[in-house]
């Protein structure tokens, strides 16, 4: 009789181990959900953030321009801001792209802007004949101050925006000079 008693208390163990590892499995899953559902709010929440941020153009104030020196942001005309890479292919083609069309720029500025030394900057402007066109203005940031500027972006990037410095467009990649100069 005792050896009864003894499997009756280890199924009732059993049975109590069963529901704690039910309930213990049942809180994870809720925590690892709603510690998902937190981090996914957090970032959605900073990328509204920043999308809100770019709806007017940012200072850029501290650009060290290594063609056309003396560049402020001009407000009263469209301005057209690339960011580049000068190894990026799409990169090179937008740079001859806007030099054989740089005409159709005359009323508009235009900012190439870049995380990479004044000295390839500089070279860049010079190969692509941007450096020898007002309108061109040819930078550097660190990647830090283009974060804080623009975000997280990749190359080419492209925002383009109005007089009233508020975003018309912004592109990801290669962008044909066209759909720009609809937007200038």
């Amino acid at each position: 009789m005792g050896g009864a008693g003894h499997v009756s208390h280890y199924n009732l163990f059993l049975n109590e181990m069963k529901r704690f590892l039910k309930i213990g499995l049942l809180l994870l899953i809720t925590g690892v959900i709603t510690g998902a559902v937190f981090t996914m709010h957090q970032k959605l929440s900073a990328k509204d953030e920043q999308a809100a941020k770019l709806q007017q153009r940012p200072d850029l104030s501290a650009v060290h321009f290594v063609h056309n020196s003396n560049s402020t942001m001009i407000d009263g005309k469209p301005t057209l801001i690339i960011l580049f890479n000068s190894d990026c292919e799409h990169c090179q083609y937008e740079a001859g792209q806007l030099q054989k069309r740089h005409q159709e720029f005359a009323r508009a500025s235009v900012y190439l802007l870049t995380t990479e030394t004044p000295v390839r900057a500089q070279a860049f402007a010079r190969h692509y004949g941007l450096d020898s066109l007002a309108m061109m203005h040819v930078g550097t940031l660190t990647p830090e101050e283009s974060y804080k500027a623009f975000g997280p972006t990749s190359v080419p990037h492209l925002f383009i925006y109005g007089p009233d410095r508020q975003l018309r467009k912004e592109y990801k990649g290669e962008t044909k000079i066209d759909a720009l100069l609809k937007y200038l």
